[in-house]
């Protein structure tokens, strides 16, 4: 038993500690909170004290955020840019233009692929077809003439399907694989 009493001391000790921590971050948040308030009150009052201290750029530095949207910061921060970076502006403006090149040349190469998939899918669909009837020409030739008509008919279903369900199919497989 008194070997569990010690422990049970030290185990009670960081408790109290993180108690008086919590109290004096409790404390500082009030005074945090009241020296605003009359900050911001005596800043109402005089209009003047809120401008002299704008002027100065540690406060203008703390107050002030710039973003924008597009591959191109706005002139005024392009000038900053220049200032800071020699050529930064016509640097910038050089990335911007590769990255527009970059993306056109994408942009092509996926229509040139589209294209060319697309071309030689014709082409197999246009040499199975010949092949096909070529196959059921012989067949009706030899006097096995419902084999021959299956399979013209068969392969006259199949290219009807793909033309019409295909087509029809083929953009809501786009839209999943753009939803990934």
């Amino acid at each position: 038993m008194q070997g569990s009493e010690p422990k049970h001391q030290s185990a009670s000790l960081p408790l109290a500690e993180e108690e008086e921590i919590e109290d004096t971050a409790a404390e500082e948040d009030a005074e945090t909170t009241e020296l605003a308030l009359k900050i911001e009150e005596e800043l109402n009052d005089n209009p003047v004290v809120l401008e002299r201290l704008l002027s100065r750029p540690q406060f203008r530095a703390i107050i002030s955020q710039q973003s924008f949207r597009g591959p191109l910061p706005p002139p005024a921060m392009l000038r900053e840019y220049n200032e800071i970076v020699e050529n930064g502006a016509e640097r910038i403006m050089a990335k911007g233009e590769i990255e527009q090149s970059h993306r056109h040349a994408v942009k092509n190469k996926i229509v040139d692929g589209t294209l060319a998939r697309d071309s030689r899918g014709q082409w197999m669909a246009f040499a199975i077809t010949v092949l096909i009837l070529v196959i059921a020409a012989v067949f009706a030739w030899k006097g096995n003439t419902v084999f021959a008509g299956t399979l013209v008919t068969i392969d006259l279903i199949g290219l009807a399907s793909v033309f019409i369900l295909g087509r029809t199919a083929l953009p809501s497989v786009r839209k999943d694989e753009n939803q990934e």
